[in-house]
């Protein structure tokens, strides 16, 4: 007896064919669904003050304290939480990066240090909206967004580097170490170093700079975006938390008040030609009509990790801003190593290039320097 044939009809391959979802469709499918279940901070923070508050425990995550032989509850929260290098839960948090564990001659820390209270029940609190949120417009318009680029970096000193073998890039994004006036554990650059940095030779008219600042920074990096050739356009504010979801307001920072929130400045390279106070050409010139304005809030809400780290979501911003084009950030880390980025800073490890052309340059520019060729 013959085998029955297995070979499908052309009828079925193109039912096959017209029933498979297309990427367009999945994509508006995964964007419409709810966000996942999640469990909050319950506002009385301990289980202790929630059965005070209200008599029983309620369903949401609660904290406890750590009760050490030297831990003194009069004293209250300890400013640094998770982040404090004198509780000894904390030494390998990993938010702590490479300064992990406890610093030579670090004391005991005797204010109130928190861990997560494990949960008589896991029942998860749905979001406010129970029904799928639509795709809306104008994320519809910004298709995936996830970068396939690999990331790349090099390892330099960028006070002496020479920024002209880079190239030119549609955005730059910056954590400068500012001369505040504070005990930092990073070595900081005068405001003569950052007047004289050729950052405006690092991208063509109307690119895009971002500058992290905080206190009297703020106004020297508006007075450098004037010596460079900027004009600012805007800023988006981190409004910082910490391990308990709460803002961060123990006087750890400013010197009237309480520093809670650190800001980017947002530029444009302004050319030479363009008149100081002369309104900006958003509509006529090919490079401004594309970024995609207007798509983002300029507020990022997130918990502090160790120093300098800033937010992640800030990059999705950034991006979702200017989707195409190079993109270098300067003075980074490992940390900020990231896909479809150049990443420029002295804590970098061997340097990782995918841009032949790229790696070409530096070869020739540093030839006693290791460069690491990668494909993309």
């Amino acid at each position: 007896m013959a085998a029955a044939s297995t070979t499908a009809s052309p009828a079925d391959e193109l039912h096959a064919l017209l029933s498979r979802e297309t990427a367009k469709t999945k994509l508006r499918r995964l964007a419409s669904h709810a966000a996942p279940p999640f469990n909050p901070v319950c506002a009385h923070t301990t289980l202790a003050a929630c059965r005070e508050a209200n008599g029983t425990e309620c369903a949401r995550a609660h904290f406890e304290p750590i009760i050490r032989p030297y831990t003194d509850p009069s004293l209250g929260y300890c400013s640094y939480l998770n982040m404090c290098y004198g509780e000894p839960m904390f030494a390998g948090n990993p938010s702590l990066g490479e300064a992990g564990g406890a610093r030579p001659g670090t004391k005991e820390c005797r204010y109130l240090h928190f861990q997560v209270a494990p949960a008589a029940q896991r029942d998860a609190v749905p979001p406010p909206s129970p029904v799928p949120i639509p795709l809306p417009a104008s994320a519809r318009a910004l298709g995936p967004g996830d970068d396939e680029r690999t990331a790349q970096w090099v390892n330099c000193d960028i006070r002496n580097f020479d920024f002209s073998v880079l190239g030119q890039f549609g955005v730059i994004v910056a954590d400068p170490p500012w001369d505040i006036h504070m005990s930092l554990p990073y070595g900081t650059m005068t405001d003569d170093e950052m007047r004289t940095m050729p950052v405006a030779a690092l991208q063509p008219d109307w690119g895009i700079l971002a500058l992290w600042v905080t206190g009297r920074a703020m106004e020297l990096a508006r007075e450098l975006f004037n010596v460079w050739g900027y004009i600012r356009v805007d800023e988006l504010v981190w409004v910082k938390t910490n391990q308990l979801q709460r803002l961060i307001r123990t006087g750890r920072t400013g010197h009237w008040l309480n520093h809670t929130c650190e800001h980017l400045l947002v530029a444009l390279k302004r050319p030479a030609s363009h008149p100081r106070g002369a309104p900006v050409p958003w509509d006529t010139h090919p490079g401004l009509q594309a970024l995609r304005r207007g798509v983002d809030t300029d507020v990022v809400v997130a918990e502090v990790r160790e120093t300098s780290r800033k937010p992640d979501e800030t990059y999705g911003v950034i991006e979702r801003l200017a989707p195409d084009g190079r993109r270098l950030e300067l003075f980074g880390r490992k940390h900020n190593v990231r896909p479809g980025w150049l990443t420029l800073g002295n804590q970098l490890g061997d340097s990782q290039i995918t841009e032949p052309d790229l790696h070409a340059r530096l070869v020739e520019r540093y030839p006693n320097q290791k460069f690491n060729l990668v494909s993309k």
